[in-house]
C-alpha cells in the first residue's frame, strides 16, 4: 500500500490504494502489455458490462487508462517528487466489482521519489511526458488494440477524450478567468507538442481541434464533443448516445 497523502490530488485520476475487497482481477501494468493478459481483462470486463464485445470494453477501459496519463502530467507539471512513481513498472490495474458498473483502480506499489528542481515547463517537461507515453502507455494500448481487434488510434482518442474532460473539470474549479484560459491553453500546448512516435502512429492523435454543441437536455449548456464514440450506447437497448457523442445526429 501507499500513502495517498503523498500522492495528493491524484485520486481524481483513479490512483488509489490497493483494494482488498471486490477485486475480480489484478494485473501489473507490465503484464497488461501482453495481448493474452489484455484479452483476459477485456473479456472479463465485457462480461461484467453485459456484452461479449471486447471493442466496447477496450473503448471504455481507455477512459480509465487516461487517469494514469492525467496523473503523470499533473505531477510533472507540479514538479512533484512522486512523478517518477507513476510508471508502468510500478503500478497495477485492479478490476473491481461494484453495485453499479464495474470500476478500475491503479495502485502504485513503491513510494519512490525522484528529484525535481523545476516546475513542469518547457521542452524538458514535454520530452519526459512524451517518453512516458512511448515507453509506458503505448505498449498497453498496443496490447488492448490487438486483444480487441481495434485500431490503436481509436483507443488513443478515447484517452484524449477523458483527458479533455479532466481539463474541463480543472477549468471549472479555477478561481479566475485568466487561470481558466491558462489551463486550456496549457492543455492544448502539451497535447499538440507530443510526437507521433510517442504513440506509435504516423501522426499525433491528440492534435484535435475541439468542437462544441448545445446540450439537448436542460439547462442546455454548451458542451464539448468527444474525439470518438465510446460505444457505450451499444450496451443496452435503452441506452442512447451520450450528449457529447460525435456520431449523434445534429
Amino acid at each position: 500500500m501507499y500513502d495517498t497523502g503523498k500522492l495528493q490530488g491524484v485520486e481524481r485520476y483513479f490512483i488509489h490504494q490497493e483494494a482488498v475487497e471486490n477485486v475480480v482481477i489484478t494485473l501489473s501494468l507490465t503484464e497488461l502489455c501482453q495481448p493474452s493478459a489484455a484479452e483476459h481483462l477485456l473479456g472479463t470486463y465485457a462480461s461484467m458490462l453485459g456484452t461479449a464485445d471486447k471493442r466496447i470494453a477496450a473503448a471504455i477501459f481507455c477512459s480509465w487508462i487516461a487517469g494514469i496519463c492525467g496523473a503523470k502530467a499533473a505531477l510533472l507539471t507540479a514538479g512533484h517528487p512522486m512523478a517518477s512513481a507513476v510508471c508502468r513498472s510500478n503500478m497495477s490495474v485492479q478490476l473491481l466489482r461494484t453495485e453499479g458498473y464495474p470500476e478500475f483502480s491503479f495502485p502504485v506499489h513503491d513510494q519512490r521519489e525522484g528529484i525535481y528542481d523545476r516546475t513542469g515547463q518547457g521542452n524538458e517537461f514535454i520530452d519526459e511526458l512524451g517518453m512516458f507515453y512511448q515507453n509506458d502507455v503505448r505498449p498497453i494500448i498496443a496490447a488492448l488494440a490487438e486483444a480487441s481487434q481495434t485500431k490503436p488510434v481509436m483507443l488513443w482518442k478515447q484517452v484524449y477524450s477523458q483527458l479533455y474532460t479532466f481539463m474541463e473539470e480543472e477549468v471549472q474549479d479555477a478561481a479566475s478567468e485568466s487561470r481558466r484560459a491558462q489551463i486550456a491553453e496549457q492543455f492544448k500546448t502539451v497535447t499538440w507538442a507530443l510526437q507521433p512516435e510517442n504513440f506509435g502512429l504516423r501522426s499525433n492523435p491528440f492534435r484535435i481541434i475541439p468542437r462544441f454543441r448545445t446540450d439537448p437536455s436542460p439547462p442546455y449548456h454548451t458542451i464539448s464533443i468527444k474525439a470518438t464514440c465510446c460505444l457505450a450506447y451499444q450496451l443496452r437497448a435503452d441506452h442512447s448516445y451520450c450528449s457529447s457523442c460525435p456520431i449523434l445526429p445534429e
